[in-house]
């Protein structure tokens, strides 16, 4: 209850008992009287103005006070949050490879996937697929390329601040590490369709030596059995017109063949 609502009553009621107990008849007119009620009428609303001005000053220090912590805390939150990481763009990687690494990103909620190339001067050109994530500010990419007629696989662990990611990479491959390091990216581009991948070469393709002819044992054998016996039954003939002026009575024999002389 508010106080104002408190000393009124009691002051008509001791205005009232002293005018009938404390006071002779006639002595006081009623104009005094009211007077006085208006007197006390009067510093009563006075005391509830000033209650109430105590009351409202209060309630909009509480206000401006808690107005200010809710913009300090707004502010303490806006500072602490982690910048959200924006990843749609083409890239270029450094440290990785002896030349620059162009990298496609595309970001869908906390999902990364993207294309890679590498093209240096001198040396084979290869494509890579890229899969990966975001949460806050750290970036997790995996690339997989064909380097070598062998997959190699890239795995990247960085951090997203000033419009560039930074940080660590480890190379694996046939399950061995061949290669580590640090690593640097920028955007180059936020036009994502823009990326063409590299030319890359065929492999030559490797022509296969003629199987090597078999011969089996059985198969030689038979060959030198019938050699043999093409050199048994291969027959002789002698043309005896060659001895004609030595057949006969008289004649030469030497030099014809046994069984020619006809003796």
């Amino acid at each position: 209850m508010s106080l104002r609502y408190m000393i009124l009553p009691l002051l008509l009621a001791l205005l009232t008992a002293g005018l009938s107990l404390g006071q002779p008849a006639g002595s006081t007119s009623i104009a005094d009287d009211n007077s006085s009620i208006e007197a006390v009428v009067d510093q009563s609303a006075t005391l509830s103005l000033n209650e109430s001005i105590n009351e409202s000053t209060s309630l909009n220090e509480s206000l401006s006070l808690n107005e200010t912590g809710n913009v300090s805390s707004a502010a303490v939150n806006a500072i602490a949050a982690p910048l959200k990481a924006d990843l749609n763009y083409i890239w270029s990687f450094s440290g990785i490879e002896a030349g620059l690494i162009t990298m496609a990103l595309e970001q869908n909620g906390s999902v990364i996937l993207g294309r890679a190339k590498y093209e240096p001067d001198d040396g084979m050109a290869w494509n890579a697929d890229v899969l990966g994530s975001v949460e806050e500010d750290k970036v997790e990419l995996t690339m997989s390329a064909m380097k070598d007629n062998a997959l190699t696989t890239t795995r990247l662990s960085g951090i997203f601040a000033d419009e560039a990611i930074r940080g660590n990479f480890t190379q694996v491959r046939d399950g061995k590490i061949v290669a580590n390091g640090t690593f640097n990216a920028t955007w180059i581009n936020p036009d994502i369709s823009s990326y063409t991948p590299a030319k890359v070469e065929a492999p030559a393709a490797v022509t296969a030596p003629a199987p090597a002819e078999v011969t089996s044992t059985a198969d030689t054998a038979d060959a030198a059995v019938n050699k043999t016996t093409s050199k048994v039954n291969e027959k002789k003939y002698t043309d005896v017109r060659e001895f004609k002026d030595k057949i006969g009575m008289g004649g030469d024999l030497s030099g014809i063949p046994p069984g020619m002389s006809g003796f």
